[in-house]
């Protein structure tokens, strides 16, 4: 059996808590503004979760680290995301077949709607992981019917109108979620030749103008998320 480590990112202290919770030792390291912890989850499996902190810079910028630093061998990102999707509701999850900006525009060159310059239009998700996930999906009672896959979008932007959502739905009616991370996590981990996934759990309806329901949700959007990417790492 080969050497195998899987590397988790999340934005934020309330996306990682969950996962952290559930490995039997880590250690902690700290490179510039960003945390990551290495250690082992409860079956064995080695991973480094890290915390990136919340936009696509600093995403990007955690994945090439996470990737060069720690030798990484899959790449996950999880969290919380606001839904495009009525098929939706709160505290769903939805994993990646593939994942795209929704606030990059180089049309004037010749490029797609979304797509960066010298990029593939969109980041397709491991097929590996993705069927990983399906499985494993079917494996945690509670949430097995309450998990889609689809398009997952990405934006320095908190969606929080009717208005804003419907304009970017315009150029993306397959979006299941938008979120501030998994683009750029995809981008970098495919420019690296190394597979990933976006896994999300959704903590908002992404057009509402009160962040009322985001901060009574996300801890459990979190947990949900976290669930099954763990699901997903014991099959890894």
């Amino acid at each position: 059996m080969k050497f195998m480590k899987i590397g988790i990112i999340c934005a934020m202290d309330e996306e990682t808590d969950y996962l952290l919770s559930k490995l039997t030792k880590y250690t902690t390291k700290e490179i510039g503004p960003f945390k990551f912890y290495e250690g082992e989850t409860e079956d064995g499996k080695e991973v480094v979760v890290s915390r990136s902190g919340i936009g696509k810079a600093k995403a990007a910028a955690d994945t090439a680290l996470l990737i060069s630093n720690f030798n990484v061998n899959y790449v996950i990102n999880s969290g919380i995301a606001g839904s495009m999707s009525k098929e939706l509701k709160l505290n769903d999850i939805v994993f990646s077949t593939s994942v795209s900006y929704h606030d990059a525009d180089f049309t004037p060159f010749g490029y797609k709607i979304g797509q960066m310059a010298g990029e593939e239009a969109v980041f397709n998700a491991s097929p590996e992981m993705i069927a990983k996930a399906e499985i494993a999906a079917s494996t945690i009672p509670n949430l097995k019917d309450h998990i889609k896959k689809g398009l997952i979008i990405s934006g320095d932007q908190f969606i929080n109108t009717p208005e804003l959502k419907e304009e970017i739905l315009k150029n993306f009616p397959q979006a299941m979620v938008t979120e501030c991370e998994g683009a750029p996590i995809a981008q970098i981990a495919s420019n690296f030749k190394i597979p990933f996934i976006i896994i999300r759990s959704v903590s908002d309806s992404a057009d509402e103008q009160e962040t009322g329901t985001y901060d009574f949700n996300v801890k459990s959007a979190s947990e949900n998320s976290a669930k099954l990417v763990l699901a997903m790492i014991k099959m890894l």
